[in-house]
């Protein structure tokens, strides 16, 4: 019996062998990344780093709560891509939502594992597949078509801190290199086919295996295709999720007001914009180890801030993702748990005894 995912075959040789060759990778990078962290923070000094945390208090527990601000932007722009689905009401996509951000944030599937359970959980509640797949990779292109800029911003914003502006040029010409992969994809959506043709090269690599299973790859570029067919649809998202992205810089305008360290919105929009880019970019490292610690360190030096200041707001970001992400990993595992339990329920019945 072939199971929600695609997953009824068993895993091939090759398919077997790229898993172990991508554990080794995110083991690996994870090891240099957290090696990175440790030295940071040994730099800096631990004991700074602690005495401005301390400083915040438990005022920073009001970082937990106040996540669930540009999440709530964000599902309200997903919400119009899955109009006509009543099963999918604002209030169940802004726990999805969640799910998605805290599995990309603390789990190493190279933020886009979120995606993939943000899609099971959209199945489970009765929405059909390729409408589910549809509305999560548009949303997902529009935001990242968003993020590009509200990082142009973050680079404008750079631009008018910086006496010597070769730094920025530099982090410009580093994103501009991946404005054309991100054209690409956006045409190849646009146009049709991609899913078919990309659910044909995953057998192939799988050996049969559908991993395309979530949805009929024809009907998944009808429905995305549907989705691009309205512009006013896919303008109202945007608008969404640029207020989501504005309002996560609101955590950093927040933290650094409870150290002592109080920056403009404009500033902790520009912080918030490079620190994100920085982070996406750098995907296939777990959790963002070392990388969210050296991109607080370079971003909070452009703004005057001392290394230990820029390292106790990543800790506080840390303990946040954990304070948030951690429930909310709870929760989807067990609604999965409850869904299994229904389903072999299910099969129970049908065997005739």
């Amino acid at each position: 019996m072939t199971s929600d995912s695609g997953g009824g075959y068993p895993p091939s040789g090759r398919q077997r062998r790229g898993n172990h060759k991508a554990r080794i990778i995110v083991t690996l990078t994870g090891l240099a990344g957290l090696a990175l962290a440790i030295g940071l923070l040994v730099h800096g000094g631990v004991y700074d780093v602690v005495r401005v945390l301390a400083r915040g208090g438990w005022g920073l527990l009001w970082l937990i709560p106040l996540r669930l601000l540009p999440i709530v932007l964000d599902a309200s722009g997903w919400r119009l891509l899955l109009q006509g689905q009543r099963r999918a009401s604002t209030l169940f996509l802004v726990w999805v939502a969640a799910v998605r951000d805290s599995v990309n944030t603390l789990l190493p599937v190279a933020r886009v594992g979120g995606e993939v359970a943000g899609l099971r959980l959209l199945m489970i509640r009765g929405v059909p597949g390729s409408e589910a797949g549809a509305s999560i990779i548009v949303e997902v292109t529009v935001t990242l078509l968003v993020q590009f800029v509200f990082t142009l911003l973050g680079i404008a914003i750079l631009f008018s801190y910086l006496d010597d502006h070769g730094a920025a040029r530099d982090v410009f010409f580093g994103f501009a290199a991946f404005v054309p992969v991100v054209a690409v994809f956006l045409v190849l959506q646009r146009r049709g086919g991609l899913f078919q043709r990309l659910a044909r090269i995953l057998k192939t690599i799988t050996g049969g295996r559908n991993f395309l299973g979530m949805a009929d790859p024809k009907r998944l570029d009808r429905a995305v295709q549907a989705l691009y067919r309205k512009p006013r649809l896919l303008a109202a998202t945007a608008l969404w999720q640029s207020s989501g992205l504005v309002a996560g810089s609101v955590e950093i305008w927040f933290a650094l007001h409870l150290f002592g360290y109080p920056v403009s919105p404009l500033a902790a929009l520009f912080f918030e914009s490079l620190a994100q880019t920085i982070q996406s970019a750098s995907f296939f490292v777990p959790a963002g180890l070392g990388v969210q610690e050296g991109s607080f360190v370079f971003l909070g030096a452009v703004l005057g801030l001392a290394p230990d200041v820029s390292l106790a707001l990543s800790l506080a970001r840390r303990l946040r993702q954990l304070g948030f992400g951690i429930p909310m990993l709870v929760s989807w595992q067990w609604v999965e748990a409850r869904h299994l339990r229904l389903r072999l329920r299910a099969q129970e019945t049908e065997i005739p005894r």
